[in-house]
């Protein structure tokens, strides 16, 4: 193991796969006196036991082979430090985790049912109160087999029956008419602490599919409201006290890195969509102080890493 090599796990696909904050991440840890490496997860030619610490960023074609990322994971976490914690991304990997927040947490959620047959799916979407639903796998990434429908769109069932015959569970939410107008908030926290906050335009096309046809993201700084920052806060406290009661160590539930995805409920309020803890884009390039935040956050988790 080498003081300071530090691996910045990335996925081997091309655009829009591409993870734009690993170069604005690697001059700033190479500037603090760091030795990064962008590396490929799986890379049978990489020696793990070579970091001093792991850091899981965006291996974002991940769904295609989940087993043979939890091996992976597994493996490198015997050798060497991964953040964050192969624990913590083994409950967040599966979107159910929305579940265990809510049984600790007052912090206010989308609503969400978790089906694992057709019949629960058109129980759960003919018991919405809403005009429009969506319909996506409790595991996924960059919006795979997610799609917005018109709930007496008989695609959305179809979707469903989809996501149900490739093995995974299906979420059923109802469509926030906030999104469709204005997208999302996400808030990042870096060791805890709230470091920056962008807006997240629209992405989904009703009917199915995406807006425009690909997966394009419309990024833009703001300053979430203190409601906002008040959710996120929770969220954080309501994640390590969920991980402290799995069994694991206060360096372990503490996320080195998280994004908060928020929407506005019909009172302009604000309601947890998703607390990513796992592969979240941090957009790194709208904070002046956002990489310094990170690289911060690095040093203060290498300057208490457990022995091993």
């Amino acid at each position: 193991m080498s003081a300071g090599h530090i691996a910045l796990v990335t996925n081997a696909r091309p655009t829009p796969y591409v993870d734009t904050d690993l170069p604005f991440l690697v001059a700033g840890l190479t500037a603090s006196g760091f030795h990064p490496r962008i590396v490929v997860w799986g890379d049978p030619e990489i020696t793990w036991a070579d970091f001093e610490l792991v850091i899981i960023r965006s291996p974002w074609d991940y769904p295609d082979a989940p087993d043979a990322f939890l091996t992976w994971l597994a493996k490198v976490a015997s050798v060497t430090q991964v953040l964050n914690a192969p624990e913590l991304i083994r409950w967040n990997i599966d979107k159910a985790y929305l579940r265990d927040l809510a049984a600790v947490s007052d912090v206010p959620l989308v609503p969400t049912v978790f089906c694992t047959t057709t019949d629960e799916v058109h129980a759960a979407i003919a018991g919405l109160d809403a005009e429009r639903v969506v319909v996506k796998p409790s595991v996924s990434a960059g919006s795979q087999d997610t799609g917005l429908f018109d709930r007496s769109d008989a695609a959305a069932a179809r979707l469903a029956e989809h996501i149900l015959a490739i093995g995974k569970t299906v979420m059923v939410q109802p469509a926030i008419p906030s999104v469709q107008e204005h997208g999302e908030r996400a808030l990042v926290y870096l060791n805890g602490r709230f470091s920056h906050a962008v807006s997240k335009g629209p992405l989904l096309a009703v009917g199915g599919g995406l807006r425009g046809g690909e997966y394009v993201e419309e990024i833009a700084a703001i300053t979430p409201t203190a409601a906002e920052r008040l959710v996120g806060d929770q969220l954080i406290d309501g994640v390590q006290r969920v991980l402290r009661g799995r069994g694991l160590s206060e360096f372990d539930a503490l996320p080195l890195y998280a994004r908060i995805d928020l929407v506005n409920d019909e009172a302009s309020e604000p309601l947890v969509l998703e607390a990513e803890l796992f592969e979240p884009a941090l957009f790194l390039n709208t904070e002046t102080d956002a990489v310094s935040h990170f690289v911060d956050a690095i040093s203060d988790r290498i300057s208490s890493l457990p022995s091993r």
